[in-house]
């Protein structure tokens, strides 16, 4: 197939939340932000190859719901006539963003801004494609050494959180860089692992924590826009913790990194852009029984009804109570799988792998084994809660044995990486494009 000279535009939107709204990702956290530290937001990228059209969007969130993904892709399919399974939406994972998704024990979403907020992230899609011109593009990789593996075993045997010195972490930083005909700088996407956590739950401030330093150093370097694309992190922190001066410099160091790439990095305007999703079906373990499910209510209740339980445990508890609830109120019917898209987006020999949740790194080192130059983004077109590996299932810990009760009524089952990195593997060898899910 021939090659069509390569159009791209980008735009952003700031998307704070108003003050008072809770923020989201840990659980016990006192509601309400109180100010923004640093700004939120959602950015897109517009890309057609004169056959094919697409767009990026990276958000400062936590993340989206599938249906909240799909009323964006749909609405923008609507005003731009992009196939809404065309859109890519990443979601940095930041821990102080506002609640944008039901994720229990963790703050409660305010309708008006979740509705302003797609309706924003519509809206950066449409001036992004009204902005495209000729461009080029290039892609190449960087090094950085922000992140650690948080899970560790603990002197009584148990998985716990914290540091793993010896543990598997990513420290390739992809990047896409975008120009016009003239070699000035479009935009620059970037892709990392590594929780936005430098901010802990005692923070109330809004900030897009480590990626916001990150992109807003490399806006700084390039004079453009800087969109950051979450890697696998599902079980990866930051180094460095607990100020915001720690979210600056860790954000700095992946910035310089991102920057000495892109003076070597050479492009090209005459490319083949393809695009392919295929939903794959996860497994899912069978749920607690009616009978359990009662009895968790029941203990939940009597936790509530007292006084003097702290703050996180009294969180927790309605969690565990509003899960076994859902349970309940489901009756004895219960899924056996669980929809999951896998979509890729290839320019020439670059690709990007996105898929929809807490992902444990070592899905994106074994999906960039398969073939070179491959961004493996989490959080992508939604976010189903944690993904881990089948050796995480027998090892245990909060990823694998208790935070589906925030995200769901039933885990995943081991079966999970092989249906996931299977479905990955097909659209890696596979460079023409398919039609995603509908809008």
């Amino acid at each position: 197939m021939s090659k069509n000279l390569l159009s791209a535009g980008a735009a952003r939107t700031v998307i704070n939340p108003p003050m008072g709204v809770d923020l989201c990702g840990y659980a016990g956290r006192v509601p309400g932000c109180t100010g923004i530290h640093d700004d939120l937001h959602a950015k897109a990228l517009a890309l057609s190859d004169g056959r094919t059209q697409a767009a990026i969007v990276s958000l400062d969130l936590v993340g989206l719901g599938g249906g909240q993904v799909a009323w964006i892709r749909g609405e923008a399919s609507r005003r731009t006539g992009i196939p809404g399974g065309n859109v890519l939406i990443g979601a940095s994972h930041t821990h102080a963003g506002p609640a944008s998704q039901t994720i229990r024990a963790c703050g409660y979403a305010n309708d008006a801004y979740v509705e302003d907020l797609l309706s924003r992230i519509v809206w950066a899609v449409e001036s992004a494609l009204r902005s495209m011109r000729p461009a080029r593009f290039g892609f190449g990789t960087a090094h950085a050494n922000i992140a650690i593996n948080r899970r560790y075993r603990a002197p009584s045997g148990e998985v716990q959180i914290g540091e793993n010195a010896g543990g598997v972490t990513d420290p390739e930083v992809g990047i896409w860089h975008f120009t016009d005909q003239e070699g000035r700088p479009l935009a620059t996407v970037f892709n990392y692992a590594c929780h936005a956590v430098v901010m802990g739950g005692d923070n109330r401030l809004v900030s897009a924590d480590w990626p916001g330093a990150a992109q807003r150093a490399i806006e700084a370097g390039i004079g453009r826009q800087a969109m950051f694309l979450q890697g696998c992190c599902g079980n990866i922190n930051p180094r460095e913790r607990g100020t915001f001066e720690a979210v600056e410099q860790t954000g700095r160091e992946v910035a310089e990194a991102v920057l000495a790439a892109l003076a070597v990095i050479r492009s090209s305007a005459d490319l083949e852009m393809s695009i392919a999703s295929e939903t794959v079906d996860v497994p899912l373990q069978r749920p607690i029984s009616l009978a359990e499910a009662e009895r968790t209510v029941r203990e939940s209740a009597e936790t509530l009804a007292k006084d003097d339980i702290p703050l996180h445990e009294r969180h927790l508890c309605q969690a565990y109570h509003d899960w076994a609830q859902a349970i309940i109120s489901r009756g004895a019917t219960a899924p056996t799988s669980v929809p999951f898209e896998v979509q890729r987006l290839s320019l020439d020999d670059a690709h990007i792998i996105g898929l929809p949740g807490e992902v444990f790194v070592e899905y994106a080192l074994n999906l960039k084994k398969l073939r070179p130059n491959v961004m493996v983004s989490g959080y992508t077109n939604g976010n189903v809660g944690y993904v881990p590996t089948r050796k995480a299932f027998e090892d245990g810990g909060y990823e694998v044995d208790l935070a589906y009760k925030l995200y769901a009524q039933q885990m995943f089952t081991p079966d999970a990486e092989d249906v996931i990195l299977d479905a990955g593997t097909r659209l890696l060898a596979d460079r023409r494009s398919h039609p995603g899910p509908r809008a």
